[in-house]
């Protein structure tokens, strides 16, 4: 029964109850002037009976799923008390157990449950007992809650989670609450209660936003870990603060600390311009020591790292883009828990300006790029280097399609490249006093440190290109042609001398400007050779095999030749013997090369191809192509111009996917020639001998799979009984429960998958035995233990040494509002756990471990808590 309250303006002297019969049978027609209800009219309807009595003002009593309707909210009760005059509504239950007829403040989206409500609709003020609110995803219960205004609710005795009521694994009680505008709560006299125990700390105030929209700064998320080392032991990580600036600019401070005295620190800042320009600055120290300066073996180690990432869009043909990463030698080692991050010995970092003319007629780059190598404890700069190419160009191209004369397939190329270097290369290594930098701004403390006279080298080459497409007209035969030219500009060359007193040969600078200059000269043929079978093999049907051969010529003179003036001889003992040597072979693009060149060279590819044919029982017939063999292709070239061993080692190499998911490839190398004492080739042939045709010096066969399954995934469903079902609780059902025992289980289809990475090696070794490696790694494996317990890991093993490789195992669980995980490295040098527990709602992340996704810009964590940038 629905009855507008405007409608019910009935002779305010009657005194007796109203027929509750007679206002149902009217109210439905029952309507104010023009048959319109009223914006604000307040609708109300009952299930069982309503009463309005006007004895002592107007007021109506409901009875029976009662529900009143404003603008304001909707109440909805087992029993509701309106007061007409001063619109004001009560409810509450009969008993705290009874939740069938406990009120229900609904206001847009949020929902209000307690065991009495008093509330006015039209200031829109109420008083609550024993209520929970649910607000911004998150859910308030309090023993008393007033609602003094739309925007303000004030909380007595107030508990607040983000967990669902039944499920308070944590929460936040205080004796005061208030919430603001839905989205802001504030506290006083609280405490943190985890599991029902109580946190041993009380904020005497606090505030927590409870809705999460705008971007917010907060503390991060610390994990447990152990590292099995001296000075390392139990800690934790990520300890930390991620500040939020504005949706362009974020900054983060975090750390590790472990209880021998371990610490370390890093700074980040993190910036971001959708398409024009983005980057981070990351600054990072730690110290590493054992338990006390007193132990036996106590040790103290500093590392540093600098990193700098920025890219950068100028216009849409230019661009610049900076990788900047110093840092100190064991930073990685130390720091970091990736194996690839462990057993890198370099540093790169480089800076690149690229542009493209708008029609493409040219290219233009120049870069920078430094190189730190640790394990000689050397550095190199190639740069400041610039380079231009023009587009490729076809000076008498006429026709688009059909044949097309030789002349017409000339192409014309052109580039050139500006180049420096600087290489420090310490003779005492480590122990080295002049720095790099010192090195670099000093020639005679870079002679000092290195012994060596290439401080500074620069460079100039350019080069130009005449290719013919097809020199013969042939649909079965390909015939190309080309020539190169390379000249090169130097602004020194060297000279080098036999000292009879030291008898050694001693390297000088001859400074002043020199060129030279190299070509080649090549033709290269080529075909397709198909041949077709019939044949049937079970649902094999018909095979296919595709052969293309290839042979080149190529030509280039020798420059050592002293017509050209690049080489010069010199003095190698007090014999006289006499070696040749090229002026340009310190500079930095070198010089034109020593040897005449009249190669051919030789290659086949193979393609084997068959398709399978299979009928199903209603006769129709299914064809599939499949390649058996990917490629198999062999390689090899011959040196006509070469005094000895003429004869390149034959290139072998063979790949297939022919069964679905497995991946296969197979490589070796054949050498022709035997062997001397010393191990070394000599112009003499296996075969000559009878002995066998070649010797196998390198073989590797690698193969991978990958296999998933587990269908949608994990499918838990809801009985339908409440959430947590207790056979033997039957205040629920009648005396006996006829379903007793029949709860249905969840079925568990849990996604599970993996990769099988299979690699082996075998290498020839001189009178020794050969260097073999075999491994096996399963990476990414992933499945469900139960619908809430997730287990993965990363093993290997080496079949050669009989060891585990470096692995790691994960497990996960989720807990309603909780994550928990927990990560394992029990083999190889660097042994470590770590334990993580995290809230996974939104509004306590926002606080706790995570921002939410900017704008602009995101926060990234590694496994570990914490990331690294290359």
């Amino acid at each position: 029964m629905t009855v507008p309250l405007l409608a019910q303006q009935v002779d305010t002297t009657a005194t007796a109850p109203i027929d509750t019969s007679r206002i149902q049978s009217q109210g439905q027609t029952s309507a104010p002037p023009g048959g319109q209800i009223p914006e604000n009219a307040v609708e109300f309807q009952s299930s069982d009976s309503l009463i309005i009595d006007f004895s002592e003002g107007k007021k109506a009593f409901l009875f029976g799923s009662a529900q009143v309707a404003h603008t304001s909210g909707q109440l909805n009760a087992g029993e509701i008390n309106m007061d007409i005059e001063n619109s004001t509504v009560e409810a509450k239950t009969l008993t705290p157990e009874d939740t069938l007829s406990r009120p229900v403040l609904v206001r847009e989206s949020d929902e209000i449950r307690s065991n009495r409500i008093l509330f006015n609709y039209k200031t829109k003020k109420g008083k609550f007992e024993a209520a929970e609110v649910q607000i911004a995803e998150g859910h308030l219960i309090g023993s008393k809650i007033k609602n003094v205004s739309e925007s303000e609710v004030f909380i007595k005795d107030g508990i607040y989670s983000t967990c669902p009521p039944e499920y308070l694994y944590y929460y936040i009680q205080a004796k005061k609450m208030k919430v603001v505008d839905q989205d802001e709560l504030f506290f006083a006299n609280a405490r943190l209660y985890i599991l029902d125990i109580p946190y041993p700390l009380i904020f005497p105030f606090g505030y927590v936003p409870t809705d999460i929209e705008q971007k917010q700064s907060g503390l991060l998320t610390p994990t447990y870990a152990f590292q099995n080392q001296n000075d390392r032991g139990l800690g934790l990580q990520n300890v930390g603060w991620f500040q939020y600036f504005n949706d362009y600019i974020t900054g983060q401070v975090d750390g590790d600390i472990f209880t021998s005295g371990t610490f370390l620190v890093n700074g980040q800042v993190q910036y971001r311009n959708t398409d024009q320009y983005n980057g981070s600055i990351r600054l990072s120290y730690s110290k590493d020591q054992g338990m006390e300066p007193t132990d036996p073996g106590y040790t103290e180690r500093v590392n540093k790292n600098l990193n700098i990432q920025h890219s950068q869009t100028i216009s849409p043909y230019a661009n610049l883009s900076a990788s900047i990463n110093l840092r100190t030698a064991d930073y990685y080692r130390r720091n970091s828990y990736n194996i690839d991050d462990q057993a890198e010995t370099t540093s790169r970092s480089s800076i690149s300006y690229n542009y493209s003319h708008p029609e493409n007629l040219y290219n233009f780059s120049t870069n920078a790029r430094l190189v730190q190598d640790f394990s000689d404890y050397s550095t190199s700069i190639d740069g400041p280097a610039a380079s231009f190419r023009l587009k490729t160009f076809s000076p008498f191209s006429g026709r688009s399609g059909g044949d097309q004369n030789w002349y017409e397939t000339i192409n014309i190329s052109y580039n050139n490249k500006l180049q420096t270097r600087f290489d420090y290369d310490p003779i005492d290594e480590d122990s080295a006093e002049v720095t790099f930098f010192e090195a670099l701004t000093d020639r005679d403390k870079y002679e000092e440190a290195t012994g060596d006279i290439d401080y500074i080298q620069a460079g100039f080459q350019q080069s130009a290109g005449i290719q013919i497409g097809q020199v013969i007209p042939s649909q079965f035969l390909n015939v190309s042609a080309g020539i190169n030219y390379n000249e090169y500009w130097y602004p020194s060359t060297i000279r080098q001398e036999f000292n009879p007193d030291s008898l050694r040969i001693e390297t000088r600078k001859v400074d002043g400007f020199s060129t030279a200059r190299d070509f080649n000269t090549s033709i290269n043929f080529s075909t397709t050779i198909y041949g077709v079978s019939n044949q049937r093999i079970g649902s094999l049907q018909g095979f296919r095999h595709t052969l293309r051969p290839s042979v080149s010529f190529g030509y280039r003179p020798d420059f050592s030749n002293e017509i050209w003036g690049y080489y010069r001889t010199v003095q190698t003992d007090t014999s006289g013997n006499t070696r040749k040597y090229s002026i340009f072979q310190d500079e930095v693009f070198g010089g034109p090369g020593r040897g005449e060149q009249r190669n051919m060279s030789f290659s086949i590819n193979n393609v084997f191809e068959t398709k399978i044919v299979k009928r199903d029982s209603t006769g129709e017939v299914n064809e599939r192509n499949i390649r058996l063999i990917d490629n198999l292709s062999l390689s090899s070239s011959y040196n006509f111009a070469a005094d000895s061993l003429n004869l390149s080692p034959l290139r072998t190499s063979i790949s297939s996917s022919a069964i679905d998911g497995l991946r296969l490839r197979a490589s070796a190398n054949f050498s022709f020639y035997q062997l001397d004492s010393l191990g070394r080739e000599f112009n003499r042939f296996f075969i000559e001998d009878g002995k066998k045709l070649a010797q196998l010096r390198t073989f590797s066969v690698t193969a991978s799979t990958s296999f998933k399954g587990g269908g949608r995934g994990v499918e838990v469903f809801t009985p339908i009984y409440r959430r947590r079902y207790d056979p033997y609780n039957q205040s629920r059902f009648r005396p006996i429960d006829s379903r007793f025992g029949l709860e249905p289980i969840p079925p568990v289809k849990s996604p599970w998958s993996f990769t099988l990475d299979f690699n082996y090696s075998w290498n020839y070794r001189f009178n020794n035995s050969p260097n073999e490696s075999a491994t096996l790694r399963a990476s990414n494996i992933s499945f469900n233990l139960t619908p809430k317990w997730r287990f993965s890991t990363d093993m290997g093993y080496d079949f050669v040494a009989m060891e585990f490789t470096p692995s790691r195992f994960s497990l996960s669980r989720n807990l309603e509002c909780w994550d928990l995980s927990f990560q394992l490295s029990p083999f190889g040098d660097n042994q470590y756990y770590f334990f993580r527990l995290s809230v996974n709602s939104a509004q306590i992340q926002s606080l706790f471990q995570k921002l939410p996704v900017l704008k602009n810009l995101e926060r990234n964590s590694s496994d570990t808590g914490r990331g690294y940038y290359r």
